[in-house]
């Protein structure tokens, strides 16, 4: 039976095929970053009434760092359960509906069922949104929003009015959440709007542009009472993780700019789209590496290029989502930043090949199948299998002394201590107590200022943090009369020390 005759066939493929390799994949650990630590404590901290504020803190200080929305989203189900698995899952279940969506976008855009499934494989089988499928990070929420904001955008019927047509609000509710979610949600609202003035909609596009900043606004006003958004301060560094080098001029954003641009596209874009080896970003780029890498730029944006509808949209979303990544401290590396891109770059890829084939063949007198291209989503079966191995190799040993180390203190009865640590947010999911990161300081005296200043209870000699080692071990052994042991794991050796203060 023809394909067009079974709609509901490749859906059901796409369900499939998630659920066998997001199982198959699936991460029961908590990954090692402060930032689902971070998202966790958030949603915490909303779900208890405390509003958008840091829990782990003894001063409970509003958090202006990361966007409420997905915090938010977390804290509505954790009226009924505080599982760390089952928000894995919900991330889960937001690929799932991602994919979905990503195939009904395909099908408008494409006009291709065989094409559009063929790059909904590609991105169920890709390794590093199967990876963040199961973290308790933004990036998937994301995909979802940003996914629906563009499946609406193709939806909207431009020759009515804007306020008569539905898919327009939800069009704009879509971006805001989008906005909420990550920040780099501004490339989408920037791209839908721009794509309305385009085409010379100026009512949808000045109407998307108004209710996008009245919804916005109060996020914003609060980080300006806050001192101004954090990633935007980052921004204007030199880098953000070395503050004393001071803020960026021009010359330092043009090199900014050409570091990114290189690594982009030598490594981030091949990565992200196929996953195969480990990437070493002490290395400079090969030759090999550029005349790969500018190849598979070429092929995208000739894929956008020769696409019969919407590609106003498709490029612009790409180019404004670059533009701003390109301008981002260049320490800031991985694939991380633009997974939420990476359906739409196999969009560029896969039409792009298929448009490329179609000529050749047709100087041959012959046509090319859609299906000749499904070899494309099985070239990434083996990354499938390495992340696999990744999630099933059992929690590094330091790291389960390290939560032990919480799990110990939450055992025990009495008022909430204030606990110095390496991983204060990790620390917090299992203690449930008030934590702080200990100085970075040298001067063992200055060190027990600063503990005390913090009113900590104990410290923790983990051997999962650098720093530790560097700055809180040297304190202890200069002053072991301050710090007594309270609880030990061996192998590798972890301490819980009380401060006595």
């Amino acid at each position: 039976m023809k394909i067009r005759n079974q709609p509901y066939l490749f859906p059901a493929l796409i369900i499939l095929v998630f659920l066998v390799s997001y199982s198959y994949t699936f991460d029961r650990k908590l990954a090692p970053l402060g930032d689902n630590a971070s998202y966790y404590m958030l949603g915490e901290a909303l779900a208890q009434g405390e509003g958008y504020v840091n829990i782990s803190k003894i001063d409970k200080t509003p958090n202006n760092h990361y966007p409420p929305g997905y915090p938010a989203v977390l804290s509505i189900f954790m009226q009924f359960t505080d599982s760390i698995v089952f928000f894995k899952i919900l991330n889960g279940v937001f690929l799932l509906a991602s994919c979905l969506i990503l195939y009904q976008v395909m099908k408008k855009l494409l006009e291709n069922d065989v094409l559009a499934f063929i790059i909904v494989l590609m991105t169920v089988l890709n390794f590093h949104i199967l990876q963040y499928g199961s973290m308790i990070m933004s990036e998937i929420p994301f995909l979802f929003f940003s996914l629906l904001g563009l499946w609406l955008f193709l939806k909207i019927d431009t020759q009515k009015p804007f306020f008569r047509d539905r898919n327009f609000y939800l069009l704009l509710v879509a971006i805001v959440i989008s906005y909420h979610t990550r920040s780099l949600g501004i490339a989408l609202t920037g791209a839908t709007i721009a794509a309305f003035l385009l085409q010379k909609k100026w009512g949808h596009g000045v109407a998307l542009g108004g209710g996008f900043v009245l919804l916005a606004l109060p996020w914003f006003v609060r980080s300006q009472m806050l001192g101004g958004g954090s990633y935007s301060r980052q921004l204007m560094m030199i880098n953000p993780y070395q503050p004393n080098l001071g803020k960026a001029d021009v010359g330092d954003f043009i090199d900014r700019f050409l570091n990114n641009f290189s690594r982009y596209i030598t490594t981030e874009i091949p990565n992200a789209l196929f996953p195969f080896t480990e990437v070493d970003y002490r290395q400079e780029a090969a030759a090999s590496d550029w005349v790969a890498g500018l190849l598979l730029m070429a092929v995208i944006i000739y894929g956008f290029i020769t696409l019969r509808k919407f590609r106003i949209i498709l490029g612009l979303y790409a180019l404004f989502t670059f533009f701003i990544l390109l301008l981002w401290p260049d320490v800031w590396v991985g694939v991380r930043f633009m997974v939420p891109l990476i359906p739409i770059l196999a969009v560029g890829l896969v039409h792009g090949l298929y448009q490329l084939a179609g000529k050749l063949f047709s100087a041959a007198g012959k046509k090319v199948s859609g299906w000749a291209f499904l070899i494309l989503p099985l070239l990434l079966l083996t990354s499938v299998g390495q992340l696999h191995k990744q999630a099933s190799t059992p929690l590094h040993p330091a790291w389960d002394n390290y939560y032990a180390m919480g799990r110990w203190l939450r055992s025990q009865s009495g008022e909430k201590p204030v606990v110095a640590c390496g991983k204060p947010a990790l620390f917090y999911l299992y203690s449930k107590t008030f934590t702080v990161r200990y100085p970075f300081e040298q001067d063992t005296e200055a060190l027990l200022a600063e503990l005390e200043d913090e009113k900590v209870d104990y410290v923790v000699i983990d051997q999962v943090y650098p720093n530790t080692f560097r700055y809180l071990l040297p304190a202890v052994r200069a002053h072991p009369e301050r710090f007594e042991q309270v609880f030990h794991q061996p192998n590798p050796d972890t301490f819980l020390l009380k401060f006595k203060r």
